[in-house]
């Protein structure tokens, strides 16, 4: 055998080995796989060793770094990860490129694709362990005691016209302000984040399932204009446990959107009970605007299953707002009717499935769901 032959055969031995070992770059998908599949056979498991034993004390491990800082670190984590993937399948690329032979060729296709399963599935992973398996958890509601069950027209006229006489006094609370302005005067989006924070935490007093050892306040987004397009007023990012703001919005609706974003940094994934628990944790707290927030954030979606209803019935409760209200919320449709388009469509498209991935079978449609249970807490409240 000469020595080239002999070389060759040995480089192809090694790339054997090499190969092989690389086989284990597919176990983080595997196991985030294998744990999906348990959390939708074992919903009463996942809620007792995971949701309420694992969860709180691993979310709050890893958020404690992020939530020393005043910035998100979720938007430099994203843009380091989307770097550093295009110049990993880049020199991936260029190695397929350069390889000579049809067995290099290969063996570079080979490592460039086990790699980047080996990626997802490791961040497909964190995922899971950061706020995948809560999807699979008990229902707040089921939690809380609430009886939801489907409801009349005149019960949901009832609870609009509850809801709106809230709205107007609670408005008229802020001294004929301007709701940004009142904000400012108070501290502005850091003071916010801490009562959110606050308001979340009183909570926990009466619903213990969302106690944890670390809220990690709300940050604000300097991407906001791109969340703005893509008709997003908040994100949670699960890899850093950070509930992160569209600050460009009219403000009034920030302080909801921020308890809404710190519900799933509980452990509560469905958009439709994050919406509720921030109405109930808004009303809870001692300022003015943040009652006010979660108060319009509830009336938007009542008065959007109306509308649905009783068209008329909807629009004589709009009618009856206060004028400060309805300039509030004119003022929130003339904002994000500026950003509609395409982007936010393929947003839409996204975040539906998305929600159908994670066994939220209506997907978007689950948002409405919020008004059941408002009605079941309004039921609550006359039977106690």
């Amino acid at each position: 055998m000469t020595r080239n032959a002999e070389e060759g055969t040995n480089a192809a031995a090694e790339a054997s080995g090499s190969g092989l070992a690389r086989l284990w770059l597919l176990a983080p998908g595997a196991v985030a796989l294998l744990l999906m599949a348990a959390a939708r056979a074992n919903p009463d498991v996942i809620e007792a060793l995971f949701s309420r034993g694992v969860y709180p004390w691993l979310s709050s491990a890893v958020a404690l770094v992020p939530s020393l800082v005043g910035f998100s670190v979720a938007e430099w984590a994203a843009l380091a990860f989307v770097v550093a993937l295009v110049a990993y399948v880049g020199r991936g690329a260029r190695r397929l490129v350069r390889a000579h032979g049809g067995r290099s060729r290969r063996w570079q296709a080979y490592r460039l694709a086990t790699g980047l399963i080996g990626i997802v599935g490791a961040v497909w992973l964190a995922f899971m362990l950061l706020c995948g398996l809560n999807y699979y958890r008990h229902t707040f509601a089921e939690d809380a005691g609430f009886d939801v069950r489907p409801s009349s027209t005149e019960e949901l006229i009832a609870l609009c016209d509850e809801l709106a006489a809230e709205a107007d006094e609670r408005r008229a609370q802020l001294g004929g302000v301007d709701p940004g302005a009142y904000a400012a005067s108070r501290g502005g989006f850091e003071a916010y984040a801490r009562r959110a924070v606050e308001a979340v935490g009183a909570l926990a007093d009466d619903y213990p399932v969302l106690a944890r050892p670390l809220y990690s306040p709300p940050k604000p987004v300097l991407a906001s204009e791109l969340m703005s397009y893509a008709d997003i007023a908040g994100m949670f990012f699960p890899w850093t446990v950070e509930s992160n703001v569209n600050v460009d919005p009219p403000f009034h609706a920030q302080p909801a959107t921020m308890a809404h974003e710190l519900a799933h940094q509980c452990g509560f994934m469905r958009e439709d009970e994050a919406n509720f628990i921030a109405y109930l944790a808004c009303g809870r707290s001692d300022d003015e605007l943040v009652r006010y927030s979660g108060t319009m954030l509830a009336l938007d979606y009542a008065l959007g299953a109306l509308a649905r209803e009783d068209p008329q019935a909807a629009a004589a409760v709009r009618e009856g707002l206060s004028e400060e209200v309805r300039a509030d919320r004119r003022a929130s449709a003339a904002f994000w009717a500026a950003y509609e388009g395409p982007v936010a469509q393929v947003s839409h498209a996204a975040n539906n499935a998305y929600l159908r991935a994670n066994d939220q079978s209506d997907g978007t449609r689950s948002y409405g769901r919020m008004v059941d249970l408002l009605l079941a807490e309004r039921r609550g409240r006359a039977q106690g």
